[in-house]
């Protein structure tokens, strides 16, 4: 599977050269006389942000570790070395599962969602993140209206990402969901509301 959003297999790998802004590298854990080459792109090369070419951060012959992404068209193989750059963060990363309940401090509300410093994570580093609609059940405008800076949340994972040394969590996976209570709810006849009944516009008699 082509960019795989969970954590690749490690691979151990030597750098060969340049094509473009990719780099070339010989996968050093293959058997046989045919080593297999794999390509880094310029995106995966390092987490650093200003990067015009990869021989900015890499020259030939360094050997190094990269995350498998997958295989385009099922031919040659792509990984990535931003995602095994800092080990620390990497360790923190894979031991992270979805569906786990974290801690942690909202560090800073914007329009497209909310940063928040996880317990436990490398020093220096935000790598938890919420998006707008995983804020509440409740419509809200603005993050603001949810969350504010220095407020210590709870928060389920959806999923944790090496490559973008990154931790999609949900505020509101842990609250309770009012459309399941509201068909749940009992009719007040006694009887048991359908989820057809529950949703159904009401129909003056």
């Amino acid at each position: 599977m082509f960019n795989r959003p969970e954590p690749g297999p490690v691979r151990r790998v030597k750098v060969i050269g340049f094509d473009g802004t990719d780099t070339l590298v010989s996968l050093l854990d293959t058997e046989g006389d045919d080593v297999e080459v794999g390509r880094i792109p310029r995106h995966e090369a390092s987490m650093r942000r200003c990067i015009e070419h990869p021989s900015e951060v890499f020259e030939v012959g360094r050997e190094m570790e990269a995350e498998e992404i997958g295989r385009r068209r099922g031919e040659q193989l792509w990984l990535s070395a931003r995602a095994c750059e800092n080990q620390d963060l990497r360790g923190f990363l894979t031991g992270i599962r979805p569906g786990q309940v974290v801690s942690g401090t909202v560090s800073g509300v914007h329009d497209f969602g909310v940063f928040v410093h996880l317990d436990g994570e490398p020093d220096g580093r935000c790598t938890g993140f919420i998006r707008l609609p995983d804020l509440s059940w409740s419509w809200i405008d603005h993050p603001s209206q949810a969350v504010e800076p220095g407020q210590r949340i709870t928060a389920e994972v959806i999923m944790s990402e090496t490559r973008e040394g990154q931790v999609t969590i949900s505020l509101k996976a842990l609250q309770d969901n009012p459309f399941t209570r509201t068909s749940e709810s009992p009719r007040s006849d006694g009887g048991a509301n359908t989820p057809e009944q529950a949703t159904a516009p009401y129909m003056a008699g």
